[in-house]
């Protein structure tokens, strides 16, 4: 009798331990090094070759971070 309270009670316990929640999986991002060195950025006189200058800058860094995350054509 007194195996069967024990066993009883072990049951109880480790019903009582039991997860009743549902295992969800989430996709994890880990931060990768990209070998891409950033052209020089150029200076902004307030003029339009300036800012042609600057357009291309952007551009060009635009490419570098495509490239980065794999989304280079």
């Amino acid at each position: 009798m007194k195996n069967v309270l024990i066993f009883f009670v072990l049951i109880v316990f480790f019903n009582g331990c039991a997860t009743k929640e549902k295992l969800v999986y989430k996709e994890v991002k880990t931060p990768i090094r990209c070998d891409y060195e950033m052209p020089t950025k150029p200076k902004n006189d307030g003029n339009f070759e300036s800012a042609k200058e600057l357009m291309i800058y952007f551009l060009k860094c635009e490419a570098g971070l495509k490239y980065c995350i794999g989304e280079a054509k």
